[in-house]
C-alpha cells in the first residue's frame, strides 16, 4: 500500500507514530529511505515530507500537554506511552538538561512523546519548542533517511559482487566436480 502514494503513507505514518501509535518513527524513517531507494523517489522531497510528518506529530503533542495540561495524563491513551516511571525519567531530564530535553529526546525513542507532552504540560513557549524540536528534526530526519538509503545502496551493490562471486565458485566447483569425473572415469578404466 505505501509504494500507491508513497509521499503520503510515509507522511501518515510518521503522524501516526509520533502520537503514539505503533509505528515506530525512526523504522518508518528507514522505510522512507528504503523505498526512496527502490521506488527512485526523489530525496529531497522525501526528506522535506519526513521532516514535516516528525514535526507535526510532535507539535501535536506539545499542543496537547500545553492546553490540557496535567489532565492530558489521565487520559488512557497518554497513560499508555506516559508511564510512572517514564515521568520520573522526564522529570529527572528537565531538571538536569531544562528546555535542551526536546533537543535530545528526539533522538531517544520512546522518550519523544512524554517529553513533548511535559513540555507543554510545563508551559514552555511554542517559539522555544520548534526551535529545539526543528533543529533536532533537521539532524534526526535527514539522518535516517539518508543513512537507510546509502546503506540500502551499499548492500545491494554488495549482494550483487557477492552474487558474480558465488556463481565464480559454484563455477569453479561445477569444473573441479567434471575434472573429478573424468580422473576417476579414467582411473577406474584403467
Amino acid at each position: 500500500m505505501v509504494i500507491y502514494f508513497p509521499y503520503f503513507w510515509i507522511l501518515l505514518l510518521l503522524i501516526l507514530g509520533g502520537i503514539g501509535l505503533p509505528f515506530p518513527e525512526d523504522l518508518t524513517l528507514v522505510l522512507a529511505g528504503q523505498i526512496a531507494l527502490s521506488e527512485n523517489l526523489n530525496l529531497s522531497i522525501l526528506i522535506l515530507i519526513c521532516f514535516l510528518g516528525v514535526v507535526s506529530a510532535d507539535l501535536f503533542l506539545f499542543h496537547n500537554g500545553k492546553k490540557y495540561g496535567r489532565a492530558v495524563i489521565t487520559r488512557r491513551f497518554v497513560r499508555r506511552i506516559y508511564t510512572p516511571k517514564r515521568r520520573v525519567q522526564v522529570k529527572r531530564g528537565f531538571h538536569k538538561m531544562g528546555d535542551w530535553i526536546v533537543f535530545v529526546a528526539r533522538f531517544v525513542g520512546g522518550f519523544r512523546a512524554p517529553v513533548f507532552i511535559m513540555a507543554g504540560i510545563l508551559k514552555m513557549k511554542y517559539r522555544r519548542f520548534m526551535l529545539f524540536d526543528i533543529c533536532a528534526a533537521a539532524l534526526s530526519v535527514p539522518l535516517f533517511v539518508l543513512g537507510s538509503y546509502y546503506l540500502g545502496q551499499a548492500f545491494r551493490e554488495w549482494t550483487h559482487d557477492f552474487t558474480k562471486l558465488l556463481m565464480v565458485l559454484m563455477g569453479l566447483f561445477f569444473l573441479y566436480m567434471i575434472g573429478r569425473w573424468i580422473y576417476e572415469s579414467r582411473k577406474n578404466s584403467i
